[in-house]
């Protein structure tokens, strides 16, 4: 991949849309039970192939998604992270991230997350992101926290069918 075709890069990442051909990647990003442990998959082909075009949709739509993630180094996959609409007529974007396994314990999600952090408030002038967590997902939470977030409430999660944690990060 030309690194020119990353908007949006950190230290060590890459941030770039997703397109109907990066349906492989995906895979192994959403396919992998690992990764999806704590938010209903591991995901079939076909599921993978929606959440790819639910993102592209919703980049069209609002200009954000859950952006594929490339090392800079070697251009490698690495995951996504991202925003999705929360409560759009209050400019107050999700963010979340999903990393490989071979990429956890790096720093990585942090990184990624701050550069999206900076993004929503700097370019996209958003008011305030939230993010949520499985209960059981420690690391996440831990990450949260660092960056920043402030646990607010319990959230009803239709996708898992249960509550979770829920943290809001104001705009500076």
């Amino acid at each position: 991949m030309d690194t020119q075709t990353y908007f949006l890069k950190s230290t060590r990442l890459g941030f770039r849309c997703w397109t109907k051909e990066d349906l492989p990647l995906a895979q192994q990003l959403w396919g992998d039970p690992e990764v999806t442990r704590y938010f209903g998959g591991p995901f079939s082909e076909q599921q993978v192939l929606q959440k790819v075009e639910q993102e592209i949709s919703r980049m069209s739509a609002h200009g954000i998604q859950y952006w594929p993630i490339h090392m800079l180094s070697d251009n490698e996959f690495a995951g996504c992270c991202g925003l999705r609409p929360y409560r759009s007529e209050d400019a107050i974007h999700e963010l979340g991230f999903h990393l490989r396994p071979k990429y956890w314990g790096q720093g990585l999600g942090p990184e990624a997350a701050r550069a999206v952090i900076d993004f929503a408030f700097e370019t996209i002038q958003a008011n305030g992101l939230a993010a949520g967590h499985h209960p059981e997902n420690v690391n996440s939470k831990k990450v949260l926290e660092r960056l920043g977030f402030i646990y607010t409430h319990d959230e009803y999660y239709a996708a898992l069918q249960m509550s979770i944690p829920r943290y809001f990060l104001a705009r500076p």
